[in-house]
């Protein structure tokens, strides 16, 4: 009885700290603009399987299906964007195939210390989580081969404290997140096209 109450009052909790928080990014692939055209000869159908799996000192945290859901869906959003290459859900029907594994390791202080010492006092202790991101990809042929594989890796701060509260209106921390891994997806995919992958 008591274990359900205090894993709704660790979400109830961890949502709070999510939308009163800041985030910030090292940001080597800041920016980076969206394909919008892998100069293929014909339309070209990928299969997206995208994977996400939070560690703390490289040991493995349950699975948070938000998160995946989210690298999947930005993953296969960014391939509709273009002109000539297009997200399915088929196999059957994909030339290509991109297997997506980002993972997010935090140190054991950010993963496992820092939120037990901001918790009991509501917030007013702030807490930081310390985070480093890396994201492989790996581009198949129909037949399944592996014709390229692919990384990249970034850092990501999250500070978070009840005052920051008064700063929502003008900061969404969450942005960050989200540019974030649209603009490492979108690196991924600029490689794919300047070294002509989908076209072997």
């Amino acid at each position: 009885m008591i274990k359900p109450i205090l894993i709704r009052l660790l979400y109830l909790s961890f949502g709070i700290f999510t939308f009163n928080c800041l985030n910030f990014r090292s940001g080597e692939y800041e920016g980076t603009p969206v394909i919008k055209n892998f100069d293929t000869s014909k339309k070209i159908a990928v299969k997206v399987n995208a994977t996400y799996q939070g560690t703390v000192n490289g040991e493995p945290e349950d699975p948070h299906h938000y998160f995946i859901q989210k690298w999947q869906n930005e993953s296969a959003k960014l391939l509709n964007e273009s002109e000539d290459v297009f997200s399915t859900r088929s196999q059957t029907e994909a030339d290509y195939t991109f297997d997506i594994k980002a993972t997010e390791d935090k140190g054991y202080f950010s993963g496992k210390v820092s939120f037990w010492i901001s918790l009991p006092t509501l917030g007013i202790l702030p807490y930081y989580m310390g985070s480093h991101i890396t994201l492989n990809v790996a581009v198949k042929d129909k037949k399944g081969k592996v014709i390229a594989e692919l990384k990249r890796e970034e850092k990501k701060t999250e500070v978070g404290q009840i005052l920051l509260l008064f700063v929502m209106p003008f900061l969404d921390s969450v942005a960050t997140v989200d540019a974030q891994r649209r603009d490492l997806l979108s690196s991924v995919y600029a490689e794919i096209k300047e070294k002509g992958y989908l076209k072997k």
